[in-house]
């Protein structure tokens, strides 16, 4: 099981680059299941303004594991938007 993510985890995570990606936005997942609190998503942007959603959890304490990315190129909005709902 993971860890479950604090208000400090987040903002650790804040500026954090990320296969070439860096944050600008992280929270905790939302759900109904137990471990949803354990989870967050994360939005990021790389040098050529290319957006990305991306599921993590901390592995080893303190080290961010990103997957299920969902890739907006130059579209703030939806990424936006996707930040916002996914859940």
């Amino acid at each position: 099981m993971h860890k479950k993510l604090t208000e400090q985890d987040i903002a650790n995570i804040m500026g954090v680059n990320i296969n070439g990606y860096t944050v600008e936005k992280a929270r905790v997942k939302d759900g109904e299941f137990s471990d949803s609190n354990h989870y967050g998503i994360v939005l990021a942007v790389n040098e050529h303004g290319h957006h990305v959603t991306w599921q993590f959890h901390l592995a080893d304490g303190w080290i961010p594991e990103v997957y299920w990315g969902h890739y907006h190129l130059e579209n703030w909005e939806t990424a936006i938007d996707d930040y916002n709902s996914r859940s």
